[in-house]
């Protein structure tokens, strides 16, 4: 059997979540339309005959280091790329800009294959543009790539040419022994992330970065799984809002959570969440043992 890890890497918000999960085929990792959604590597596994794809996707690779928070992401994003047998490097077909460019500065001297992937073609009306939108790519960009490839996440255009593409650049020798960074995660952290990624959909575009979701409790039966767990917020102001009038937000919070994770547990779930006001979560063991 041929295998081989795919890490899918770029700037914050070019569709790397979205790109995966349509890979993978299931909604393993957060996809909204903000920055910064994704804060771990997560992979998922398709197994299609004799391949084996290890799709890993990575934080969005922010070089604003000013921030500690930005070079724990990149580095989590880093380790991940120096594991691949492939890097696909997605950008937004009509945004090529320094940011993509100093991805592409942390990856072009990997001697492995690298993919550019242009997403969101979707938005390109007129097809006969794509020939002259992919000719206008710089020379000092697209050398550095065994190909190019123009997809959809939204529609998933191109997407079996992509794989096509990615299964003839994978080491036919290799016997990838490493194991799955799906299989070292518990199902909690799935759970917890789901949670987040609600937050992020609903909620004002500021107060998503300045929360963490802990899961105090996971018990199975045969028929129910009960959860609970609780949103912590470094702004006491925050409070209300994430909470909502009689509760009436954390409750759509909760159900889109809990939509996703009965779907990847195949089991009713029974949540409840709780809010708390920490400034100081992000020291906690918990938080700093997730990034490990």
């Amino acid at each position: 059997m041929i295998s081989g890890n795919i890490s899918i890497v770029g700037k914050p918000n070019v569709g790397k979540s979205t790109l995966f999960n349509l890979l993978v085929q299931k909604h393993l990792a957060g996809a909204t339309q903000k920055p910064q959604t994704t804060r771990h590597t997560i992979d998922g596994v398709l197994q299609e005959d004799e391949i084996k794809y290890q799709f890993i996707d990575t934080p969005g690779l922010n070089f604003n280091i000013k921030k500690n928070f930005n070079r724990v992401l990149n580095k989590n994003a880093l380790s991940a790329i120096y594991q691949s047998n492939v890097i696909l490097h997605l950008v937004k077909y009509n945004q090529i800009n320094n940011d993509d460019i100093k991805v592409l500065e942390n990856i072009k001297s990997l001697e492995i294959p690298k993919i550019l992937v242009l997403n969101k073609i979707d938005l390109v009306r007129d097809k006969s543009k794509l020939a002259s939108i992919l000719s206008n790519i710089p020379s000092e960009i697209s050398d550095y790539y065994d190909e190019i490839i123009p997809v959809s996440s939204k529609n998933s255009k191109n997407i079996d040419l992509l794989k096509r593409i990615i299964r003839k650049s994978l080491p036919k020798d290799n016997q990838n022994k490493n194991e799955s960074i799906f299989n070292k995660k518990p199902i909690e952290f799935f759970v917890a992330e789901y949670i987040r990624e609600a937050c992020i959909r609903y909620l004002a575009e500021e107060i998503p970065y300045s929360l963490h979701v802990e899961i105090n409790k996971f018990e199975e039966s045969e028929k129910l799984i009960s959860i609970a767990a609780t949103i912590y917020l470094r702004k006491k102001s925050h409070l209300s809002i994430v909470v909502g009038k009689n509760g009436s937000m954390l409750v759509k919070i909760s159900k889109a959570a809990r939509i996703y994770s009965e779907k990847l547990l195949n089991k009713k779930v029974f949540q409840k969440i709780f809010v708390k006001y920490d400034p100081k979560w992000k020291d906690s063991e918990y938080f700093l043992n997730s990034y490990d």
